[in-house]
């Protein structure tokens, strides 16, 4: 099992990597496993095609970068690891939303946010005593996941010209404005 995740994350290291340089329609799959110096047929043993790749690297992206964190980390310093971790990797996600055929980048994100926004509204919630019902948490989450993506995802187009730190802030802080707004 943990070969299979190693296996698979220096498949997706060569795609990333590849990705930096050219766009994902004109990497193929032979380029892919030369650059990982595998052989080509370890790829068809994880994956049916790259369309299927490109999505194992944002769910595994997204979840070690989002998911892991929130049961154990406040929220805006998860808000801030997220916008740092694709400041860091901008050409590849850059590269990534051109990809709009399928598995997109924007449902992946957007699914994972989605549960981050559960937990911050949870959150904000407990803290002005409010109860939320499962109805308003998931159309307030899916509503506010869809600004939270947006927003960065231009961002991410127009270069990350505001600083991580101070773009995170400024989300945050009106996150929380916004929920306690919904939950009043």
């Amino acid at each position: 099992m943990q070969e299979s995740l190693i296996t698979k994350k220096v498949i997706a290291y060569s795609l990333k990597q590849l990705m930096e340089e050219a766009p994902f329609q004109k990497i193929s799959i032979r380029q892919i496993m030369e650059h990982a110096e595998i052989r080509r047929q370890t790829f068809y043993d994880h994956f049916q095609d790259k369309y299927e790749l490109l999505a194992w690297i944002y769910r595994q992206d997204i979840s070690e970068n989002i998911s892991d964190f929130l049961d154990y980390e406040e929220w805006h310093k998860v808000i801030f690891r997220i916008l740092d971790y694709f400041y860091h990797h901008q050409v590849f996600y850059c590269n990534a939303l051109g990809v709009s055929e399928q598995n997109s980048f924007d449902h992946y994100f957007l699914e994972h946010t989605q549960g981050l926004l559960k937990t911050i509204i949870t959150d904000v919630a407990a803290k002005q005593v409010f109860a939320v019902s499962i109805k308003s948490l998931d159309f307030s989450a899916e509503l506010l996941s869809h600004a939270f993506v947006g927003l960065t995802k231009e961002w991410l187009m127009n270069g990350c010209q505001r600083p991580v730190q101070d773009l995170a802030t400024d989300i945050a802080e009106n996150l929380e404005k916004a929920i306690t707004g919904i939950i009043e």
